[in-house]
Formats: C-alpha cells, structure tokens, sequence
C-alpha cells in the first residue's frame, strides 16, 4: 500500500538510491547544491482527513492483526494473543477510530508496531523486528497539511533515502514557522542519512541546510535550536568537525547573545560542556579549567543534566553516577569525566589549593569513602574504609557481586597490568586518578589518609611509570620544606 507520490517514484527510479536516483530525476525536479534534486511539496503534502484515512488503512493492512513473530512476547506480558488479535480488528473495524489514532501519531511524531500495542492496551510490550513489512510511519504538520511517510521493510535503504529528500525538500521550500515540530524533523532527517552517507558528510550537509534555513528565515526560537543541533552534530562527527566546533560556537554565542531567543543557561551550559571536551583534545589546558569550573559552579551541569540528556543525548554519556565506587571507568558518565580531567588539569598546573578545594567539596571528585574522610572529625578511625571499598569495587568489576572478594582479587592482580586484560583501561585510569588524588593530599599534608590511600594504591592499583611520577613529586615536595 503506496503513496500515489511513492508509488510514482520507486517506478520512475526502479528503487535505486544516490547517483543513479540523482540522474533519472533530474529532468522532472529542480536540483540544488546542497543535495541534489528536491521533490515538489506540494505532490506529498496531505490534508488532514486524507493523511487520517491513509495512516488508519495503512496500519490496518500491515498491523491489523499479530502474527506468528510476535507471539512470544505477547505470552510473555501475560497477554492472550486471540484476545489481543479480537481487540486490535474490532479497533480497525470502527472508520470512526482514524481520528484518535492519527491524533496519537501526530503527537508523537511517528508510530511503530510497539507504540500501537501500548495505544490500544496501555501497556508497553517489547516486540522484535517488525516482521509485518511496515517499519514505521512518520507524521509531521506543516502549515494546515500533513507530511506523511511510510518507511517499510522492503528496500529499506530507499524508503530511508526518499525520506530524507522529502523532508530536505520541505526545509528548501516551507517556511520555518508552518513547519511544526523542526528541530523533531531535522533529526529524523539525520537519522534518514546516517546509514546513506560517512558522518563528515552528513555533518556537512546539516550545516549547510542550516545555513540556508537560517538566512531565508526570522529569528525564532526553532531556528536557535536548529544552530544548536548544527553544533552538537558538528560535536559527535570526527575529528575535522570538531576542529570547526570553537567558530560555530561563538558564531551562535555572538548572536543569540540577546533578546528574547538569546541563549539561555541550560544552552550555554551545553556549549560550555562541548568547548570543554574540545580543549581535552587539544591539551587546552587553560580553557579546560575555565569551562570545567564554570561547569561544576552552582551545579550547573547537575542542574541541567536530565534535559541535556533527553535532548542532547548523544553529547552527554549518560551511564549514572557511581559516588560509592573509586575503581571505575570514568568515561562513562559525564560528571565524573569532567572530574577527572578537571583535577587532572589542576595537578598538571599545579593549582593545589583549587584541586583540594574540589575534593573537599565534592564527592564525584573522588569516591564515598574519601570525602566522608574528608568531612569526619576523627578520620583516624575510618581509614578502613578506603580498603574496603576498593575491594567492593574489584569484586563488582570481576565477579558482578561484592560477594565474592577473595576470588576476584585474585583475578584482578592476575591481570589488571596485562595490556589486553579487559580491566586494564580502567585500572590505568582509575591508578592516575589515584595518584593526583594523593599528590593533592600530600600539598594539603593529609598525611593519615594520604599514609592509608598509598597503602591501598600499592596493594591493588599500582602502575610503575603513575607510581614513579608521585615518588618524584613527593621528593620534590619534601626537599623544598625541608
């Protein structure tokens, strides 16, 4: 079940994708620079009881009734498949029900088997790859007319491919303001690219098209959030856009500095996290303490950290804070990264004071046990603690419990300095952490929980060249108050 626009183009093009498509329709579509040849709107565009009679018959035809792939994981949510069958045909049986369906299609932007099951049962079940032969349905308003697109299993690349051009040719030709949801639609039409072209040249030509949108457009709010797509997209493409990353930043920092669109502090916090991973690169040393700080004061990352995920998930890592752990990847989440380069910084720099400030204060910069340690009147008596939660942490790591200590230490030392061992990334990273923690201790002559921390880091982190390093600084240290 096509799209008469669909239908007419998989004939004309015989379901080729890039060059060739390119070719056979450039006599009958306007071409452009930024992507080749666009299709005519108005030829797609919907009004509103046909897009709802279309969606409605559409997903009659593929998803009207469950068949034999999904029976699984209808058993397994407790659900009776010819109840739920029953349910789903008595749904489509009713023309009057297009309405309420098409309503919950456009809210959501798009529909897959799953997102109907939930519609019609309020339940979410996990289903496996459609086998139906629909693999979802796109619904976006411009203006008082829909964009409907069906992306269906067979020749998968093309429906994708043809996508993307529709939506390309709507931001060409529809003004920002009657397109509905844009920056939804950009990312869909990234998205539609991603499995076309190399992530330089889908970068590139988002760039573009934003460039374009932007100068044939007012200043909205939906095109600030276009400019900052841009600079995220420019921020997770490699590194020769992220080498563009400063000057598209200040770009938008420079105009969307007032007014009411100007950038608000959930936005600079976002820029301000992207400048910070880009000096990390560039061994920026002094614009990785500007940003990391500006990042941490009143919490802001914190502060805006679910937002920025939803929103921006793909520049934020997002695995959730370990405080408890010292024994970690610190990679994996994005406050304790900033943390670790941060006081890493600070100890190359030698910014002592700043550097025990922050592990003072804040417990992600080093673990539980510590900064407890740190805030205890009588810390003497706690030093245990140190031990014991590195050893909870190596056992978590090895054995997926803090059950089995013994048997995990045992593998840990048996391999957590072999260069192929799958701990040993994080033993490296967690042993440097270690050792500017100590070196900020020693400047703040902690010296009890320095004695204990080295004991520790000897008996399960040790990597020679950090453990040189910290010997050397602790004689130079030592010399110049002797």
């Amino acid at each position: 079940m096509l799209l008469p626009f669909d239908e007419q183009l998989l004939k004309e093009t015989q379901g080729q994708i890039g060059v060739e498509l390119e070719k056979k329709l450039r006599e009958t579509c306007d071409e452009t620079s930024i992507w080749g040849v666009t299709f005519d709107s108005e030829s797609f565009l919907f009004e509103q009881e046909r897009a709802e009679k279309f969606c409605f018959l559409l997903l009659k035809n593929y998803w009207g009734k469950v068949n034999l792939f999904f029976y699984d994981s209808f058993h397994e949510a407790n659900f009776n498949v010819e109840v739920v069958n029953e349910k789903i045909q008595q749904f489509f049986n009713e023309p009057e029900n297009k309405k309420a369906l098409f309503a919950f299609i456009h809210k959501q932007g798009e529909i897959r088997f799953s997102q109907l099951i939930e519609f019609l049962f309020a339940k979410s079940i996990q289903t496996p790859v459609s086998e139906t032969g629909l693999e979802r349905l796109i619904v976006y308003k411009v203006g008082e007319r829909y964009f409907v697109q069906p992306l269906y299993s067979d020749q998968g690349e093309f429906w994708e491919y043809i996508t993307a051009k529709k939506i390309y040719s709507l931001y060409l030709q529809q003004s920002l303001s009657v397109i509905e949801r844009p920056l939804q639609m950009m990312r869909t039409f990234k998205l539609m690219l991603q499995p076309q072209f190399s992530k330089n040249r889908v970068a590139t030509m988002i760039h573009k098209l934003v460039q374009h949108i932007d100068y044939e457009n007012p200043k909205s709010y939906a095109l600030k959030q276009l400019h900052l797509f841009n600079i995220c997209s420019h921020f997770t493409s490699g590194r020769r856009h992220f080498k563009k990353l400063r000057k598209c930043v200040a770009n938008v920092q420079s105009e969307w500095n007032q007014g009411g669109f100007a950038l608000n502090d959930k936005e600079q916090t976002l820029l301000s996290y992207m400048l910070f991973q880009e000096a990390i690169v560039r061994n920026d040393n002094a614009t990785i303490m500007k940003h990391g700080l500006h990042l941490i004061e009143e919490e802001r990352l914190s502060n805006h950290a679910i937002e920025l995920i939803v929103d921006y998930e793909d520049v934020l890592q997002s695995m959730s804070p370990q405080p408890h752990a010292l024994v970690k990847n610190y990679n994996e989440n994005y406050l304790e990264h900033l943390f670790f380069v941060l006081i890493d910084t600070l100890v190359k720099e030698e910014q002592w004071q700043q550097a025990f400030e922050l592990v003072k204060c804040y417990e992600l910069a080093t673990c539980s046990a510590i900064f407890e340690l740190l805030q205890a009147q009588n810390p003497q008596s706690m030093l245990h603690v140190i031990e014991a939660t590195v050893q909870q942490d190596i056992a978590v790591l090895v054995d997926g419990t803090a059950q089995n200590i013994r048997d995990s230490l045992v593998t840990w030392h048996a391999q957590y300095v072999e260069k192929n061992s799958e701990y040993y990334e994080m033993a490296k990273m967690t042993s440097r952490h270690m050792c500017n923690l100590l070196k900020i201790l020693f400047y703040a002559e902690q010296d009890f929980l320095v004695e204990k921390l080295l004991a520790v880091y000897k008996k399960y982190l040790l990597f020679s060249t950090h453990f040189e390093n910290l010997r050397q600084f602790i004689e130079q240290r030592t010399a110049l108050t002797v």
